[in-house]
């Protein structure tokens, strides 16, 4: 498939603006529709695996090749060596497949680990074989959630869920097969076009009365648009880095905010109250952790980070 295969209508331009606000106006302006110098396609070849999905979709608009897991399966090395040998000349490779439902991965433990730990070293391997750069996302969850402070890359990792157990194989799969790989971590992700816990709450600010959500279970967001174009900034870096917009928040405390930024841009809502509840009233087969904020100071020295709530507004202006 040649060309990618569609993008969301709400992020055109919006990662090309990001990437020159990321590296602190060191690129060319970007205006208009024509790429940024870095990702012409002469030096920038992009495949991205797991494209119908919230990040993949995002990044549709910069790939040649988008595929989703009916076009490509990446827990079977020999249809993506197919894939390279029927489409040729990829620089770069973005490995957004994931089964990403925690209490699905509980349930259906085969299948997530072959998806979220098979498939990485799967893609490692075959990157290092064509000699191309892998850039496979992960996540908080990899983490404990027990530590009450900033969580750095080298802090101890221990899932408290199959889910986080799953994505943690899969890092270290992916480390052995190819070290030159780079492994962006990220939570809490948001933005136009996919599943995710805001783009529900807006539908629920807009619906009902009250809603109950969590108080004491902390992370930092992430905008679906910034953490494009910090994957576009960062594609050629190895190792693993923590990424998420500034600023920690509980899903109360992001509902407040987003409650109050969608009336002050006139945004229908419905909602009078917003309770704070522990976890513990939400059933689950599984734990999450309590604190998975990042530290992110490694990568700041690469890239600019705005506040989640710049971002939020930025993501309510949104047609």
């Amino acid at each position: 498939m040649n060309g990618p295969l569609g993008v969301i209508p709400a992020l055109q331009g919006r990662a090309k603006r990001a990437i020159y606000q990321f590296t602190g106006g060191n690129l060319p302006s970007i205006t208009g529709a024509d790429p940024p110098p870095l990702l012409k396609q002469e030096f920038f070849k992009l495949w991205v695996t797991g494209a119908n999905g919230l990040v993949g979709s995002a990044l549709r608009e910069h790939a040649t090749f988008a595929t989703g897991h009916r076009e490509v399966d990446i827990t079977d090395l020999a249809q993506l060596r197919l894939f390279v040998k029927e489409h040729p000349g990829v620089t770069h490779i973005v490995n957004c497949a994931a089964i990403a439902g925690v209490d699905f991965s509980e349930t259906h433990r085969e299948e997530a680990f072959q998806v979220n730990a098979v498939g990485p070293e799967n893609l490692g391997i075959l990157s290092r074989e064509i000699g191309t750069h892998l850039v496979h996302l992960s996540t908080d969850y990899v983490y404990p959630g027990s530590v009450h402070r900033p969580l750095k890359e080298t802090d101890p990792v221990s899932p408290c869920n199959y889910y986080g157990e799953t994505k943690l194989e899969g890092e270290r799969r992916l480390q052995r097969v190819n070290p030159s790989a780079l492994i962006l971590r990220t939570s809490w992700v948001f933005g136009s076009g996919g599943t995710n816990f805001v783009a529900k709450l807006l539908q629920m600010l807009q619906q009902q009365e009250e809603i109950l959500l969590t108080n004491d279970h902390w992370s930092r967001p992430t905008y679906v648009v910034d953490l494009v174009a910090a994957i576009l900034h960062m594609r050629d870096e190895k190792g693993i880095y923590n990424f998420a917009n500034q600023g920690v928040a509980s899903k109360y405390e992001f509902a407040l905010t987003m409650r109050e930024e969608a009336l002050a841009q006139g945004i229908p809502v419905v909602t009078k109250r917003i309770v704070p509840m522990p976890g513990s009233h939400f059933p689950s087969p599984c734990q999450r952790p309590v604190y998975s904020a990042f530290d992110t100071e490694k990568i700041e020295q690469k890239l600019f980070i705005r506040s989640w709530q710049e971002a939020l507004r930025e993501f309510l202006c949104v047609p």
